[in-house]
């Protein structure tokens, strides 16, 4: 019997690399939030505005994601999400707060997942 990966078995192979292409999205989103401190937002299809931004992005169970101002949801119901690469980094109460921009770290570590993305407004918007 050939190798199949977890979760694959009974599935058409073109239905299995699609599967394997959606988490790689959110297991990369999942990555880049918990190595910067960006923040997250998400166009649910239903809604006709997007989330409010989140500080953190979770895949609870496979098909859904989550974040602290929407879900748990399945993943079909997102549009797209949103990542806002300016961090602001809290220093103290007397030093003024620090910006920083990973727009092109996280660009580039989209690009290395073959994940399509856009900027819109500074921010980089990637469609489900």
């Amino acid at each position: 019997m050939p190798f199949l990966p977890r979760g694959s078995r009974g599935q058409r192979p073109q239905e299995n690399a699609l599967y394997l292409n959606f988490m790689s999205i959110e297991e990369t989103i999942q990555d880049i939030d918990s190595a910067m401190g960006i923040a997250i937002r998400a166009k649910i299809k239903d809604d006709d505005v997007p989330s409010n931004w989140s500080r953190w992005f979770i895949i609870p169970v496979p098909g859904y994601v989550e974040a602290s101002s929407f879900g748990p949801m399945p993943r079909r119901e997102i549009q797209w999400l949103e990542i806002d690469p300016i961090e602001i980094k809290h220093i103290g109460r007397l030093v003024p707060a620090k910006s920083i921009d990973h727009t092109t770290d996280i660009l580039q570590i989209l690009d290395r997942a073959s994940i399509v993305s856009e900027i819109i407004e500074g921010r980089i918007r990637i469609a489900f």
